[in-house]
């Protein structure tokens, strides 16, 4: 599985990364990227198409809610999910019409993020 994630907040993006590492077992070929700018993000997105991508809103150079489109329909022929991630929840309506498919509220639960990959039994 590949994951981007879009935060500026570097320490968040890291915890981040090192939970969904731990909770889905990724190994390689599998990679979790964390992008601190919607101009990096970008670039990881296009470079490994990640069936999964984690967006703030508040960026250095811009709101990830204006990039959902574009981050939806720039995948491969599989549906990537997309998680808006915000502390303003009145974003919520406005980042679900836009085609995200999720929205966190911060500060981030990581039992949403866990409860968003649902655990196959066996």
């Amino acid at each position: 599985m590949k994951i981007v994630i879009i935060e500026d907040e570097k320490d968040l993006g890291i915890l981040m990364r090192n939970f969904l590492v731990k909770q889905l077992n990724v190994k390689a070929p599998d990679t979790v990227e964390i992008a601190t700018t919607l101009t990096q993000g970008r670039a990881y997105i296009s470079q490994l198409n990640p069936e999964w991508v984690f967006l703030d809103n508040n960026l250095p150079d811009g709101k990830g809610i204006n990039e959902i489109e574009d981050i939806k329909s720039s995948g491969s022929d599989y549906n990537r999910k997309v998680v808006m991630m915000s502390a303003m929840t009145n974003l919520r309506e406005e980042a679900l019409k836009k085609g995200a498919d999720y929205f966190l509220d911060k500060p981030i639960s990581f039992v949403e993020v866990k409860n968003l990959f649902p655990v196959s039994k066996d």
